[in-house]
């Protein structure tokens, strides 16, 4: 990946290392909004302005089955630990054992069920399998979150490593590969029964371009086609799908994206601050619940009205 400084040999816009970024200004201005959707790296700490009524359990999935890709950490973990605190039981994946295993014991640990099973999206024979072993655990799927994503690689698309490990194809294969390599399982079970939602993660540049993460942007656009696609097929089959673009969110990721530091992140978004993977958790709850049903085939922008301002 080539250093964040570095332009293009005949590049007419050669910055020295104390010259600003001005890809990394732009997306400080949006909250983050660039790398939202990444499924990596937070904390669940309280969300600013958080009131008691976020801990509140309604059991309204108890006994749903949910399924998720990419919850070692990041949203895909405050959204399994969300969906367990309300009654499900939660069946996810993650390339990393020993984060996996963690979260499934904090889960359990609150009193949730939960069971990791270490798979990588980007292999479908894993996906196959991790389908097939939630199907044999809990007996079922209901909800799938295709969360799993990686931010790929930083600079032109004439510049960027082209590489399976970190580069262009490597983020090609986790973020679209991934989410159908998971439709691709996920589908015939929810046809067969005759019901069911599938939610895929996109980000604020499923919506539009960037001169610094164009291979990103890229990616998060197909999500929204593949996802609109897929519900235009099955919707007379009974199942929902729809895609989610979250703002600017506070992880590990997106602070490794920025050179090591959050400092001024999400501060000119409107909500004045990042998001937290725990805010992106209780808006899915609300968005997967049975009463949502005209909820199908769009993209919900959790961005606290970054793309409106």
């Amino acid at each position: 990946m080539p250093d964040k400084e570095q332009a293009p040999p005949d590049s007419t816009r050669r910055r020295t290392p104390d010259t600003p970024d001005p890809g990394r200004r732009r997306f400080l201005a949006s909250g983050g909004a660039g790398l939202a959707g990444l499924a990596l790296g937070a904390g669940l700490g309280a969300s600013p302005g958080a009131s008691a009524s976020d801990e509140k359990i309604s059991g309204r999935y108890h006994g749903k089955v949910v399924l998720i890709t990419g919850a070692t950490s990041g949203i895909g973990e405050a959204c399994a630990r969300a969906w367990a605190r309300e009654g499900a039981r939660v069946f996810f994946c993650g390339r990393r054992a020993e984060l996996g295993e963690q979260v499934q014991e904090r889960i359990r640990a609150d009193g949730g069920e939960a069971t990791y099973m270490r798979a990588d999206v980007r292999d479908q024979e894993q996906v196959r399998a991790f389908v097939e072993a939630c199907l044999e655990h809990y007996g079922g799927l209901d909800i799938a979150f295709n969360n799993a994503g990686i931010e790929g690689p930083r600079g032109g698309l004439d510049e960027v490593s082209m590489d399976d490990d970190g580069g262009y194809r490597d983020v090609m294969r986790t973020n679209v590969d991934g989410v159908v390599h998971g439709m691709r399982y996920q589908i015939p079970v929810m046809r067969e029964r005759g019901s069911g939602i599938i939610v895929n993660t996109g980000s604020m540049l499923s919506h539009r371009g960037s001169d610094f993460a164009g291979a990103y942007a890229g990616s998060k656009h197909a999500v929204i086609g593949l996802t609109r696609s897929a519900a235009a097929r099955e919707a007379a089959n009974g199942l929902r799908v729809f895609s989610i673009s979250p703002g600017g969110v506070e992880t590990e990721l997106l602070r490794r994206f920025l050179g090591g530091s959050l400092e001024g992140a999400g501060q000119h978004s409107p909500l004045g601050r990042l998001i937290q993977p725990r805010e992106i958790a209780n808006a899915l709850l609300h968005l997967t619940a049975t009463d949502a049903m005209l909820l199908n085939g769009d993209d919900v922008r959790l961005d606290g009205a970054s793309s409106a301002a």
